[in-house]
């Protein structure tokens, strides 16, 4: 049967129902499997649209199977000589990439170790809520970049990714499996919320420790032992313990913030580069405005339709681009450091998405031809400005704010009475970005939000909150690896992975670099063990 776009007024019919309950009321007796919902606010008029197949039982069993194929296709294929022949392959981090390489090595038999310098994510959630209301000084190895989960467990969640690959569908099952609503295989602009993340990252890492995975929290990373070129062990530290870990292959996903380890490892003989990367701001509406202007509307009493959100990008007279990234509609701008004395900014919305903000990055491209060629000039230019911010805020864990109509004026004013409230906690000081951001970065700024503002009305207003600096959208450096084998180019059994490596930005994009690696590890022990081909 071919149903066309199933229209519903969201403004008329208010009814708490989800989706198939209403879907079904529509077409009662027809089983039907929901492909897409979109919201379409064109023409003044709002509507809530959906596109369906039928639902043949076989047909959707087939297509399960050749999605794990794709995901696992040596699920079935490693004998126990391959498992056992080798040390357990070691995961390094166990944020999204870490995640879903654990979970493939795990569901194959390999009963992978994962070393993790944060800690459980119950006990990362307390440490994030009493650094964040002031009730204890930063931990350097549990706060919202490190820990269970990684950076993406404090976050919007968001699942949209601007990758190619069927193995995104297999991240977004996994994630229902453990938990998420089904909702995200069909929404245009899937989200789980930072709410939800925290059950479902506990939830698979229970699973990966029900297939044999081992899971080391609060254990640093140290080095890797190597004999003639090939990893033979890695090196780790807890409570002020040195282990050494067996091991003949390891991942390595140790997210875009961990810094101290992409320096000890390029000092360790590891290829890298520098690469090009973005810094910003986050700025903040406030989320009834924003949904007026995308939609019409305001959202808060509408059970069918969430919190507005938007994807800009501009061209600005400076020459340079200045773009939006990881809106997230009805949240809160957060502190994202990992270490003392810096200031990093990022933004966290519950599923709800029903806070007073909604906030998004706003980013201006940076190259070699701006900080250096040299591997590491990219990591110094974005520290330099997370240090400048803490010091430019007062040296207390502040962030450094400031409104978009100061910013245009070049005058710094304490707007107590602003119609917007920054919402980043521990606190904001309300300063002069002009003395954070060279030029260029704040000419850009200028120019490309009033740009927005014809995109979206109001963007662009005196208002508007700017809290910076917002530095860690992606990583400043990528450790080279093969394209076939996603091995390290200098180090055998070394597979850098996600973010921090530099081949992924998201939560989705990170778990498939993952699933790709964990894949490759396989690969490598099959063909060194009986020349294993496919």
């Amino acid at each position: 049967m071919t149903y066309g776009d199933i229209v519903f007024d969201p403004l008329k019919d208010t009814r708490r129902m989800s989706d198939r309950e209403r879907i079904e009321e529509r077409f009662p007796g027809k089983e039907f499997v929901i492909k897409k919902r979109f919201i379409d606010a064109r023409h003044g008029k709002l509507k809530l649209c959906y596109r369906l197949d039928d639902y043949d039982p076989g047909e959707q069993e087939m297509k399960r199977m050749a999605l794990e194929m794709k995901a696992m296709p040596y699920l079935n294929k490693c004998s126990e000589k391959m498992r056992t022949y080798y040390p357990a392959p070691v995961v390094v981090g166990f944020g999204p990439a870490g995640i879903f390489a654990a979970l493939v090595l795990a569901r194959c038999g390999f009963n992978p170790v994962v070393i993790e310098r944060g800690r459980r994510v119950d006990e990362r959630i307390q440490d994030c809520y009493d650094y964040r209301y002031g009730l204890k000084h930063l931990d350097v190895n549990s706060n919202i970049l490190f820990g269970e989960g990684g950076a993406g467990t404090f976050s919007d969640g968001k699942l949209y990714t601007g990758i190619g690959s069927d193995l995104i569908e297999f991240v977004n099952r996994t994630f229902c499996e453990h938990g998420a609503p089904y909702e995200i295989l069909y929404d245009s602009h899937p989200h789980i919320g930072t709410d939800n993340l925290r059950k479902i990252v506990s939830s698979i890492r229970k699973e990966i420790e029900d297939h044999g995975g081992r899971i080391l929290f609060d254990t640093e990373f140290t080095g890797l032992g190597r004999k003639d070129g090939q990893i033979a062990s890695v090196l780790c530290k807890a409570d002020g313990t040195v282990i050494e870990v067996p091991a003949c292959g390891v991942i390595l996903g140790i997210g875009h913030s961990a810094t101290d380890t992409m320096r000890s490892l390029y000092n360790d003989g590891i290829a890298m580069e520098s690469k090009s990367f973005s810094v910003g701001v986050r700025i903040e509406h406030s989320r009834r405005m924003i949904d007026i202007s995308q939609y019409g509307v305001d959202t808060k009493d509408l059970y069918n339709i969430g919190a507005a959100d938007y994807k800009l990008a501009v061209d600005t007279s400076t020459g340079r681009k200045l773009y939006t990234f990881c809106m997230c509609p009805g949240g809160e701008v957060v502190a994202s450091s990992a270490f003392p004395g810096h200031i990093v900014t990022n933004g966290m919305s519950y599923h709800a998405r029903d806070l007073d903000n909604s906030n998004s990055a706003l980013l201006v491209p940076v190259t070699k031809d701006d900080f250096g060629s040299d591997v590491f000039d990219g990591l110094t230019f974005r520290e330099m400005l997370e240090k400048r911010a803490f010091e430019l805020a007062g040296s207390n864990d502040n962030a450094p704010c400031m409104t978009y109509g100061d910013l245009v004026s070049g005058k710094v004013t304490e707007h107590a009475r602003q119609s917007v409230i920054p919402s980043y906690r521990p606190g904001v000081s309300y300063c002069d970005l002009r003395e954070l951001f060279p030029k260029y970065i704040t000419d850009t700024l200028i120019d490309g939000i009033r740009l927005m503002g014809r995109k979206i009305k109001g963007f662009d207003m005196a208002d508007a909150v700017l809290t910076a600096p917002e530095t860690g959208s992606s990583s400043p450096v990528r450790i080279l690896r093969d394209k076939e084998t996603y091995m390290s180019i200098s180090c055998t059994g070394l597979f850098p992975a996600g973010e921090g490596a530099g081949y992924a930005g998201g939560i989705v994009s990170s778990a498939v670099d993952g699933i790709n690696c964990a894949n490759a590890y396989i690969r490598s022990v099959g063909r060194k063990v009986y020349n294993y081909k496919s």
